[in-house]
């Protein structure tokens, strides 16, 4: 039985959120250590990467401008975790 692509797309949705609830608590955890918090942010910022092109090569929409949006979101992601958290 074939899914929907609503159930789809909630399935996707849902595994990107998970996935950030998990990285939000292994912040939490690592509060002690400011490397190791970069390092956490590091690894989600790759899992955003990862869910996105796939996600939208699933859809047959991943383009050019679509890559690029999600390129400078987690550059400044990084940017930003960097600047508070490699001191």
């Amino acid at each position: 039985m074939l899914m929907n692509s609503k159930v789809i797309e909630k399935l996707a949705h849902t595994i990107l959120y998970f996935g950030f609830v998990v990285g939000v608590v292994a912040v939490y955890m690592a509060r002690a250590s400011g490397h190791g918090q970069l390092l956490i942010v590091i690894i989600l910022v790759a899992y955003y990467l990862i869910w996105g092109f796939s996600y939208h090569s699933a859809r047959k929409d991943l383009s050019a401008r679509v890559a690029a949006e999600y390129l400078v979101i987690s550059l400044i992601a990084l940017l930003a975790a960097f600047i508070i958290f490699a001191s």
